[in-house]
This record gives C-alpha cells, sequence and structure tokens, in this order.
C-alpha cells in the first residue's frame, strides 16, 4: 500500500542563481530579488540539484507554486504538466527573510495530490534546495483490498482494512475513506449497496481509475448529506444504479462510471447534488433502455462531464431543474438529453452533437434555456410537432420551445 507517495519520488530541486535589482549577479543586495529555478521530475542534475527524478505522474495536471512572506506581495504560478516528464519555471523572488514556498501538484479538476513546503532566506546568493513533494491527504480511515484486513478500525495507512463495506461500520460519517488500488467487489467481500454516512468522502487513489468498484445486484453507492464519491471507477454488470444520491444532496467528482449488462443508470438524483469532472458511459439496458444520468427532482449540478454510448445520455423528468453547463453529451443511442413532464432544466455551454436520434428531445410544454451550446448545425435544426428521429439538433414534441441563443456548430458535427 502507498502511504507517502515521494512520486519516487517526484523531487523539485529550487536552484537560486542571484540577481540584485541591478541584475549584478551574487551582490548580495537584500532590496533587489533572487532567481528561483523550480525543477519538477525527469529531468537529470541541474546545477546543485541531488539526483534525477521520475517522471511526473499522469494524474497530475499542473503544477502550483505559491511564494509568501510577511514583507511582499504573495506570489503564485500554476504551470500546465500533463503529458510532460518534466517541467522548469524560474521566479524572481523578492529578497528577504522566511520565504514560504509551497509547490502543490494538481490534478485536471484541481484537486490537491502532493504537496510539498520549505521556508528560505533570499539575499541575491546562489542557493539549492529540495524539496519533496508527499501525498497531500485528509485520510482518516485507509482501505487496500491487496494487503488489508478487516479486523483493525482502519485508521492506521500501514494495517488498512480489506473492504469499503467494513470501513463503512468503523465511522459515524465525516471521514474521508482513502481506497487504494485493485477491484472491490462481492468476491472480494464488498456487500452492495455500500451505504455511505453524512459527511462521508470515497476517495479512490489508484491512477488512472485502478480502484474498481464492481456492483452488486442493487444499487452499488447510496448517498447521504455531504457525502462525496472521487476518483473512482464504477463499473457494474447487474447492477439497478452505479450511484443513487438517495435524496440528499451529494458530490461527485472525477470519477469513471460505465455500465456493461443489465443496467438502469450510472448516476440518479433527486436532490442538489453535484456531478462534475465524470465520464458516464454504456449504460443501455432497462424497460425504457439506460441512462447516463437520470434527474428526478431538486436542482442538481451536472458540470464538466463526458456522457455518451448511454440509451439517453441525460433524462430529465418530473419538476426537477438541474443546471446543465460544460459537457459533452454525444454518441448516445437514442437522446443526448430527454425533457419530459414539468422540468425546467437551464443546459448552458454544452456540446450536444452526434447523438442518434436527437441531441435536445423537449417534451414539456415549457421553454427550456439551452443557450450557447455546441450542435451539429451551426444553427440547430429545429423540429415542432412530430419528430423525424433522425439526428435533428432539437426536437419540441409538444406546445414548448428551445431558447438556443448563442449556438455555434460543435468541432465534430455529424
Amino acid at each position: 500500500m502507498k502511504k507517502i507517495l515521494m512520486i519516487p519520488a517526484l523531487a523539485v530541486f529550487l536552484l537560486a542563481a542571484g540577481c540584485g535589482s541591478g541584475g549584478g549577479g551574487l551582490s548580495g543586495d537584500t532590496a533587489g530579488t533572487t532567481a528561483v529555478t523550480i525543477t519538477v521530475g525527469e529531468t537529470g542534475p541541474a546545477a546543485g540539484a541531488v539526483s534525477t527524478t521520475s517522471a511526473i505522474p499522469s494524474a497530475v495536471a499542473s503544477i502550483r507554486i505559491t511564494v509568501s512572506a510577511d514583507d511582499m506581495v504573495t506570489v503564485r504560478k500554476v504551470v500546465p504538466v500533463a503529458g510532460k516528464s518534466s517541467v522548469t519555471v524560474t521566479l524572481d523572488i523578492l529578497n528577504g527573510p522566511d520565504r514560504h514556498i509551497v509547490l502543490e501538484a494538481l490534478t485536471s479538476s484541481g484537486i490537491v495530490l502532493y504537496r510539498g513546503e520549505t521556508w528560505v532566506d533570499l539575499e541575491g546568493k546562489a542557493l539549492s534546495i529540495t524539496v519533496n513533494l508527499s501525498a497531500a491527504t485528509t485520510c482518516r480511515l485507509y482501505v487496500d483490498v491487496n494487503t488489508g484486513s478487516d479486523d483493525t478500525d482502519c485508521s492506521n495507512p500501514d494495517t488498512p482494512c480489506r473492504t469499503i463495506t467494513y470501513a463503512l461500520t468503523q465511522t459515524d460519517g465525516n471521514k474521508e475513506i482513502c481506497i487504494d488500488a485493485g477491484t472491490y467487489d462481492t468476491t472480494a467481500g464488498e456487500t452492495f449497496p455500500l451505504r455511505l454516512k453524512q459527511g462521508t468522502s470515497l476517495k479512490c487513489r489508484g491512477d488512472n481509475y485502478s480502484t474498481i468498484i464492481s456492483g452488486g445486484t442493487t444499487n452499488t453507492i447510496l448517498g447521504a448529506a455531504g457525502a462525496s464519491v472521487e476518483g473512482c471507477r464504477i463499473s457494474i454488470d447487474t447492477a439497478v444504479t452505479a450511484i443513487y444520491d438517495n435524496g440528499a444532496a451529494i458530490t461527485v467528482n472525477d470519477c469513471l462510471i460505465e455500465g456493461t449488462g443489465y443496467d438502469i443508470s450510472g448516476i440518479s438524483l433527486s436532490a442538489d447534488s453535484t456531478v462534475s469532472n465524470s465520464t458516464i458511459r454504456n449504460f443501455q439496458q432497462g424497460e425504457i433502455g439506460g441512462s447516463g444520468i437520470i434527474v428526478s427532482s431538486g436542482s442538481p449540478s451536472i458540470t464538466g462531464n463526458t456522457i455518451t454510448g448511454n440509451t439517453y445520455g441525460i433524462y430529465i423528468q418530473n419538476s426537477s431543474s438541474p443546471s446543465v453547463s460544460g459537457n459533452t453529451v454525444t454518441g448516445n443511442l437514442l437522446y443526448g438529453i430527454y425533457v419530459l413532464n414539468s422540468s425546467s432544466p437551464v443546459i448552458n455551454s454544452n456540446t450536444l452533437s452526434c447523438n442518434t436520434r436527437i441531441d435536445l428531445f423537449n417534451t414539456t410544454t415549457g421553454s427550456i434555456n439551452a443557450r450557447s451550446n455546441l450542435w451539429d448545425n451551426s444553427t440547430p435544426s429545429v423540429v415542432s410537432g412530430t419528430c423525424n428521429f433522425s439526428g435533428e439538433d432539437i426536437c419540441n414534441s409538444n406546445s414548448g420551445s428551445v431558447d438556443y441563443t448563442g449556438s455555434s456548430q460543435a468541432a465534430s458535427p455529424c
């Protein structure tokens, strides 16, 4: 089990080549600045560096550098590093004592995976400092299907539990459960549904969604107020729903949720929940076909997701009023977004294209705000009355309408 992730670690070398306010080299001028060079990743030793480091982990999308002190304005810089094995940044930092330098390695959704810090005095003189980034975590309980055992209290990373099911019995809520890579299914001892408790966070730590929760024949995860699921791959075969918020506001972030068999939906929402930066795909079964996301009530936020390969991408019903923004809803077998009953979603700034029958199917009698979306056509094709079901962008099958102001064409239209 990985406890301290040095990114074997992602060593960061801070190399200061002196430069005073006059730019004259190692002057020792404390009124000037010092050029601090920060090297991250596999670059080999630079001047004064200790050793070659390993490549930047694939889960890290950017490095955030913050330099602060009582007598200076805080310096902050974010450097994209996705796909890179190394990156070098130079910052001019005001000379003076106790410069607090913090480095954070972030995922694409802004989650801090690794963190390191140091304090330095800068006087315009050459300086070399090494800062190791270790895992940034608020974990209180630990689970590892490969090395754990369900006879501990799960609180020690050296003696983790084996199952998520058992870890949930060791908390009354408001704790983060960190889950290492592996497959968590009934064979491994899991009992479904996994019933989250108030404020419980499931944080899957395997790289590239290698922490897999494979559900049983019912709902896989049931929510509770303030609970969250992050970084997990939830792959289900005969379950009803991968995640059901259970009528409580939960957060689902940076997950891969996929169906492989008789599954009705990826995520079912009936409260003011948040689903962000996730992929929901291949939910195709059920009486009317499977849905990536079903919204039955509440005002959930659905933001920045990729929803593809489902019968219905997003199925919105009853009197719900979700906010749907920044998603890519494409390649679904029937409809991209299906709106019915008295629901009133706000659908802005999404890509809605290449869904087989209709990209946005409005069966309500109201007007839907669907502004600034990308469609198969720069001015979306609209049918009112009898739908053609042949790939039109928008169909109003009742007396409702769609406001598509600000429309543009998708990058890869059908």
